[in-house]
């Protein structure tokens, strides 16, 4: 690490731990006179009024974050010396892929140049998940400990993250990680040009390195609920002069769900063309099809072509809001076991925005419900399943943190999705009676047992124990209320 390279480096850190964070800012002078952007009052308290910015005056409340609005305002809104540190809590309620992390990690990079101060973003381990922990990977020159600060290997400047060759990433992160290899670096340029290209793509490039990255503009697959697909800012319109929409549409979907393994032309043609006749009559639709996806997509190998099987080809980076929703999932019902219940309200609360309905609900049913190729509902019904745990458990942490309003809106919604779910119930039942409203739970019940009835099940064990355990309760307290002495108040 040179000591002439700008500082855009990134702490993680538990927020149980308070001593981390500080310590790590004194290993290096930056605990005085730091500015902080935040909207947490409770980071690092310390930090004077005064130099705290909030997160809509340098716009990072975006949905998605607009990077050279961000690095404008940052430039005329901080005070004019000092550290800078970023909460990165901003990226939480902006889940939208891991690109506005590695934008920040560009903004942040820019910004230090230009001050020529550190920049430092922290990380509350506890709200970031699995996809962004690995983007910061890419972000950020450096870490910071309370050891010290360390260079990062897997960093990359911005010309070579957005569009440098392979070769060119890799040279650069070995000449980081080893400088002797510097000079060789420069040394194969030259052959490296001469020679790039001349491979044909026979097989399929190498996994990505850990926050490595390039190719064209990232697809951001929204699948939950309608399904959209924006590629860089734009979004992709289905709709051309001689495509048809839905079949286009479900082409995406199908293939996208296919994976790396891509999905055989005939499958694809009993698919979309169950009725359609010959096979060479479904191979010509298919390749129609296949060509307007490409042309919506806006790039010929946006789709590849391997002897009978066809697969999507999208650019290192891209995101699909399924894995972050699982993600969020997991992290949320873990903070709750650990009792971190306001970290899990945040994680729990951006997984039900990113939930926007069922996997690939605007698909024609004709082809989400093939009879031959149950290529979707399983992995719809999954999800909905999580889902509505999502929500149940959503307001298990309301209610143990005396929002009794909220938690009985996330019962609701899990109702809504499945009238018959024991948890949702469950957890309804439990807040009418915490709520005093008897009646309300009575009725809960009622409206279960018939629900479950027009099933053709019955009611479950666990819910009538549930029922007769608050029923009886209830009971005794309202005993004991009447049974208590009324205060006679003295003359």
């Amino acid at each position: 690490m040179k000591s002439t390279d700008p500082v855009n480096a990134a702490i993680l850190y538990d927020p149980q731990d308070a001593a981390f964070l500080m310590a790590a800012l004194k290993a290096v002078g930056w605990d005085k006179a730091a500015c902080l952007v935040t909207d947490r009052p409770d980071l690092l308290p310390g930090v004077k009024p005064s130099r705290r910015v909030r997160f809509d005056e340098v716009a990072l409340d975006g949905s998605p974050v607009d990077p050279e609005e961000a690095l404008a305002r940052m430039r005329g809104r901080l005070p004019p010396e000092g550290p800078v540190l970023v909460d990165m809590g901003w990226l939480v309620e902006t889940i939208q892929g891991t690109t506005g992390l590695w934008a920040w990690g560009n903004v942040a990079d820019r910004l230090a140049g230009l001050l020529g101060r550190p920049v430092l973003s922290l990380y509350d381990r506890t709200l970031t998940i699995e996809e962004q922990l690995q983007a910061a990977f890419h972000a950020h020159r450096q870490f910071l400990a309370p050891s010290g600060l360390h260079a990062n290997p897997y960093w990359l400047p911005a010309e070579l993250a957005e569009g440098g060759a392979l070769d060119d990433r890799l040279s650069f992160m070995l000449a980081r990680l080893v400088p002797d290899y510097a000079s060789l670096r420069r040394d194969n340029r030259e052959g490296q040009m001469f020679a790039r290209g001349a491979t044909p793509s026979w097989l399929s490039p190498a996994p990505p390195l850990v926050g490595a990255q390039g190719g064209g503009p990232r697809w951001h697959i929204h699948c939950l609920g309608r399904l959209r697909v924006l590629i860089g800012n734009r979004p992709v319109e289905w709709a051309m002069p001689g495509a048809a929409p839905k079949k286009t549409r479900t082409l995406f979907a199908y293939l996208l769900q296919s994976g790396d393994k891509g999905a055989h032309a005939d499958q694809i043609g009993e698919l979309l063309w169950p009725e359609a006749g010959t096979e060479d009559q479904k191979r010509a639709r298919l390749h129609h099809t296949v060509a307007m996806l490409r042309r919506a997509l806006g790039d010929a190998q946006a789709v590849i072509r391997s002897g009978e099987y066809y697969r999507l080809n999208p650019p290192p980076g891209s995101w699909i809001d399924i894995d972050s929703f699982e993600q969020l999932c997991r992290r949320g019902l873990s903070l709750f076991k650990r009792g971190h219940d306001e970290a899990a309200l945040r994680i729990y609360g951006a997984a039900v925005r990113l939930y926007g309905g069922d996997l690939f609900e605007d698909l024609p049913l004709e082809y989400v419900g093939s009879e031959t190729d149950d290529w979707c509902m399983p992995r719809r019904i999954w999800l909905r399943e999580m889902a509505l745990k999502l929500r149940y458990d959503f307001a298990k942490v309301c209610m143990r943190s005396g929002l009794m309003r909220e938690a009985l809106e996330h019962c609701q919604a899990a109702l809504a999705i499945d009238p018959t779910s024991e948890g949702a119930n469950a957890e309804a039942m439990k807040i009418f009676v915490a709520q005093g409203r008897l009646d309300a739970m009575h009725r809960q019940h009622r409206q279960y047992r018939a629900a479950v009835a027009a099933m053709g099940a019955e009611e479950s064990y666990e819910i009538q124990r549930l029922y007769r355990e608050l029923s009886q309760s209830a009971a005794v307290s309202a005993k004991a209320a009447k049974e208590k002495p009324k205060t006679v108040g003295l003359p």
